[in-house]
């Protein structure tokens, strides 16, 4: 089993995570979650990040 930690966190913030988990779910699993939708976020802003810097080195689909 992995090594665990005690986090402190505000009562808001708790009841903020017991909102976003689902049944069954324990804090590092709703941390988790979090963690993964963050680094989702984090992939489509670079993704567009890049397609608006090299816009120019696309073609449309049409033109092929």
């Amino acid at each position: 089993m992995a090594e665990t930690t005690t986090i402190q966190i505000t009562k808001q913030t708790r009841d903020e995570l017991r909102k976003i988990g689902t049944m069954g779910d324990d804090y590092n699993k709703v941390i988790n979650k979090l963690i993964a939708e963050h680094n989702r976020n984090q992939l489509a802003e670079h993704g567009e990040k890049f397609i608006k810097e090299h816009k120019d080195e696309f073609v449309s689909i049409d033109d092929l």
